[in-house]
């Protein structure tokens, strides 16, 4: 009888790199046949696939994080997730609005989220910035040739364009 500890971990657990590439194949398996990448909700919409993606963002976020930041609608999901996965509090950015949801003060050190950078991602940073608000990371699921924000800005995607968009898409369970 095996005793399992944290220093004696299951068996069955994969490494991250397989975890990483497991995850790939599964929004591979995602994208529709005309398109790029897996659209969010596609993604963000299966519990399995939405807890990986929080899983492998999650010790991205840098210590001392006050706030998780995202768009509302398409990321309150990812948003809600990594919040859950990392016990920090988050707001959202409502971009019809221009509000910002939820609690978030100029001095908190904060990370943007978001499943893929586009042109609202500059909306929401004017609306944090008009809060006193600048968070100085970005994660997000899917990387993009899109620079939106400068050079303040570090960026970290999960994975970019170019590997969801291969030409051998595996059909994996999600």
């Amino acid at each position: 009888m095996t005793t399992l500890s944290a220093t004696t971990p299951p068996s069955i657990i994969q490494d991250p790199a397989q975890q990483r590439e497991d995850l790939a194949a599964d929004l591979r398996a995602l994208t529709p046949p005309d398109a790029a990448s897996p659209d969010a909700s596609a993604a963000l919409n299966r519990p399995s696939v939405l807890r990986r993606i929080a899983a492998a963002l999650a010790p991205r976020v840098p210590a001392g994080t006050d706030r998780l930041v995202a768009r509302s609608g398409r990321d309150t999901a990812l948003a809600t997730a990594i919040s859950l996965h990392t016990g920090i509090p988050f707001a959202l950015v409502d971009l019809p609005s221009g509000v910002v949801i939820g609690e978030l003060h100029p001095s908190d050190r904060s990370v943007l989220l978001g499943y893929r950078p586009d042109s609202d991602e500059n909306l929401a940073l004017e609306v944090l910035a008009a809060a006193g608000v600048r968070p100085k990371l970005v994660l997000s699921v899917l990387g993009s040739d899109h620079d939106s924000a400068g050079t303040s800005l570090t960026r970290h995607a999960l994975f970019s364009l170019a590997e969801l968009s291969t030409a051998n898409k595996e059909s994996h369970h999600v």
